[in-house]
């Protein structure tokens, strides 16, 4: 399923690869390109959190007066949900399509010649071995048969002559390069990092990103400073993100109840806000910079959707206030002017 969501992903990320030339410019448009597909339910799950808060305090009420009887309980509480046409669970559409996404992203970085230049089995070992033969032995194919030989272990032999560059011949050889795709999980990037030319110029991929080689893996290079800037940035602006979407939530937080009627503690959710940026560092930490990349650029634009939709919502419920009728107003209550001029503004439009 997931080489399925690769695949068309991989359409999408060649075709701004296209556009700009540079697989790190090519992977933000992408994560822009999907951030605006699930624009619709990113929305509806904001509306639904503040739904969840304004339904919460009754929701107490129902759980407090039927305490005792949790049958009676569950029937009212479907039907208070059924009569406020809510569902609670409309909220985990959009996080388990954001996983789909993700996992989907992960495949496309970590195998870019199979899903972005649709090469197959045969073409990428094929590579895969002409790198092998001239980093790992030097150049030398002797030497390399040699140790496909051992690897057998059959006895057999291998005719040099063989070595034509495009597909990968014999079963000996085949099964060496097996054995090292099955330890080597990112063989493609290596591939791509190589100093061979490998690939036909219009499909060569500029992995270089402001100095960053988007192939590369901070664990295997510890060194090299720049490359954990992307781990650092995706934990900051993930907490970020998670903090913008709970920050409205922690006076609701604090008297929310399970089915049971137990009160969820505000440390849960709080270890929640700090464990998954962490997490999400660490796995930026651990695969190919490009997907530190997307993480980063989705983050910082969950941010910025946040923010805009939040501006949005505050200046309806701010509307609504201004076009309040003066009935509704408490005879005690008191006006300000500036009030009172909208309100007399709002009755002369009428």
């Amino acid at each position: 399923m997931f080489d399925a969501i690769a695949s068309i992903f991989g359409y999408v990320l060649r075709f701004w690869l296209e556009i700009f030339g540079n697989y790190g410019v090519a992977i933000i448009m992408f994560t822009i390109t999907v951030k605006v597909i699930l624009l619709p339910l990113t929305i509806k799950q904001q509306k639904s959190t503040e739904k969840t808060q304004e339904l919460q305090p009754k929701i107490n009420e129902l759980q407090e007066k039927y305490k005792d009887d949790k049958e009676k309980l569950s029937q009212e509480y479907q039907k208070f949900m059924a009569e406020n046409k809510f569902n609670p669970f409309g909220g985990c559409i959009l996080a388990i399509v954001q996983l789909l996404v993700l996992l989907g992203v992960f495949y496309v970085v970590a195998n870019p010649l199979k899903h972005m230049h649709l090469l197959n089995e045969n073409q990428i070992k094929a590579k895969l071995e002409s790198v092998i033969i001239d980093e790992d032995y030097s150049g030398d194919t002797a030497l390399y048969i040699a140790k496909v030989e051992e690897f057998a272990g059959s006895g057999e032999k291998i005719d040099s002559t063989e070595f034509s560059g495009d597909v990968i011949p014999s079963e000996m050889r085949t099964k060496f390069i097996n054995n090292y795709i099955s330890t080597n999980r990112y063989y493609e990037l290596r591939i791509l990092n190589s100093h061979k030319d490998l690939l036909d110029s219009d499909k060569e991929i500029d992995m270089n990103f402001l100095g960053i080689n988007l192939g590369d893996i901070t664990a295997q290079h510890m060194s090299d400073w720049k490359l954990w800037i992307f781990p650092i940035l995706t934990t900051i602006f993930y907490y970020l993100s998670m903090w913008m979407i709970t920050r409205k939530q922690k006076k609701t937080q604090k008297t929310m109840k399970d089915a049971d009627g137990n009160e969820i503690q505000m440390p849960n959710m709080m270890a929640m806000n700090f464990m998954m940026p962490l997490l999400s560092g660490w796995i930026s930490f651990s695969v190919p910079q490009g997907m530190g990349l997307y993480w980063f650029s989705n983050s910082l634009l969950q941010i910025i959707i946040q923010f805009i939709t939040e501006k949005a919502t505050n200046k309806d419920k701010k509307d609504d206030n201004v076009l309040k009728p003066i009935e509704a107003i408490k005879d005690d209550e008191p006006i300000s002017k500036s009030k009172q001029k909208k309100i007399e503004k709002n009755k002369k439009k009428k």
